[in-house]
């Protein structure tokens, strides 16, 4: 009777397992559109988060993109280079600190090749039937400045809260590729009280 029972049990556990066609991929869903590039470059809105800590104001910047390469050229390249373009920011106008790969508490300095930055994740995914890869960068920028007194330092957080820039990033392969561009998008970057 156990063995009858067993069987049974075995049986129908075999008969209800099916594929529903709904089974998750290695694979993100293909993007529409023809041609799409070797790099790009896809960002969200960038926030500054600020304090002030008596007459100092600080600023972090995390720092949030994803690069979208082309699996072929990426294997043929030595080198990814993403570049962030502060000019032009209210953010431009200060010194910031920045943690290397290494640890290295670097000053006004990032590592722009990929091989040298903390990458968060990274998947693969088809686009119009062809391999690209997806890794997302994110790093934190430290800016401080010290005041002549607490009231600047509240009255420069409280400018900066009513304003938003535009940041600029840049990516390219090296040695550089021919048939390949240098990508170029841009972000909004909005100052925020933490």
């Amino acid at each position: 009777m156990k063995k009858l029972l067993l069987f049974s049990l075995a049986a129908l556990a075999l008969v209800s397992c099916k594929k529903t066609g709904n089974e998750s991929s290695p694979f993100t869903a293909p993007a529409t559109g023809e041609n799409y590039p070797a790099l790009n470059i896809k960002t969200s809105a960038q926030v500054v988060k600020m304090t002030v800590s008596g007459n100092v104001l600080n600023m972090v910047y995390n720092e949030d993109v994803t690069l979208i390469l082309d699996s072929n050229t990426l294997a043929k390249s030595l080198e990814v280079h993403l570049k962030e373009g502060f000019d032009g920011t209210s953010l431009a106008n200060y010194d910031y600190h920045s943690l290397t790969k290494f640890g290295v508490n670097a000053t006004n300095w990032v590592d722009d090749n990929l091989k040298n930055i903390v990458i968060r994740s990274s998947k693969d995914t088809l686009i119009n039937n062809h391999l690209f890869v997806k890794k997302r960068i994110t790093r934190l920028f430290n800016y401080q400045r010290a005041y002549a007194n607490p009231s600047d330092a509240a009255m420069t957080m409280g400018r900066l809260l009513k304003q938003t820039d535009i940041l600029t990033f840049s990516a390219y392969y090296a040695p550089e590729n021919p048939d390949v561009a240098t990508t170029v998008n841009t972000a909004k970057l909005t100052y925020v009280k933490m």
